[in-house]
């Protein structure tokens, strides 16, 4: 079972709490054990040398709001078939989730975008994508200069930014702005990345006009 967990937990973007089924809880293990319980305020126990807690699954909910609300990213491992006896279960992640990427009512407030936002630099110029899940909300901008970079974030109020993890000097300037800000590989903001992206996604041959 153990095995099972690593496989899934090893798939994940770095720093994702996982959620594993075992039951009717959803246990954490190891490192994500010990930093979600302080969040949920849930019993830390130990099976042997491993770190463990766990919630109900009627519940997750209000433990995934807190997890979201804390600004981490939270992965649901689900087992997708019936538990046979004396067979491991199949488990497959079902969900992540972001606090700029989910559904959660109980964390959008009316009237307020809840703003997925992309930042990438390249020849002293600025990129912006943000999206709303929630609504279908899209905007993209080019910018000339980081105060106008500064300026839109603001404007934007995201839930969460992400950016090319390898972009230090970025990250320094967005993070006093943002409540939260997670690194990414660098390809997924590769220009010919987003290109066909956008193209596939809108069925069109050409992005211009």
């Amino acid at each position: 079972m153990m095995a099972q967990y690593r496989q899934c937990k090893n798939q994940l973007p770095t720093g994702t709490i996982l959620l594993f089924r075992l039951g009717d809880f959803y246990e954490m293990f190891f490192e994500d054990a010990q930093e979600a319980a302080g969040i949920l305020n849930v019993a830390l126990t130990k099976r042997g040398d491993m770190p463990m807690c766990g919630i109900p699954h009627h519940a997750t909910g209000n433990y995934l709001s807190k997890l979201l609300k804390a600004g981490r990213k939270v992965a649901i491992c689900d087992q997708v078939e019936t538990a046979k006896p004396g067979q491991l279960v199949k488990r497959e992640v079902t969900q992540i989730l972001s606090p700029g990427a989910h559904f959660d009512e109980r964390m959008l407030e009316a009237g307020r975008n809840n703003f997925l936002v992309a930042v990438s630099v390249s020849g002293g110029r600025f990129g912006v994508a943000a999206i709303d899940l929630t609504t279908g909300d899209f905007k993209v901008a080019e910018l000339e200069n980081e105060n106008a970079m500064l300026a839109e974030l603001e404007r934007l109020n995201p839930g969460e930014v992400i950016y090319p993890e390898e972009s230090q000097r970025l990250a320094a300037s967005i993070e006093p702005n943002v409540s939260v800000l997670n690194g990414y590989d660098g390809w997924v903001f590769a220009l010919e990345t987003a290109e066909f992206t956008l193209k596939d996604h809108f069925k069109v041959a050409a992005l211009d006009g």
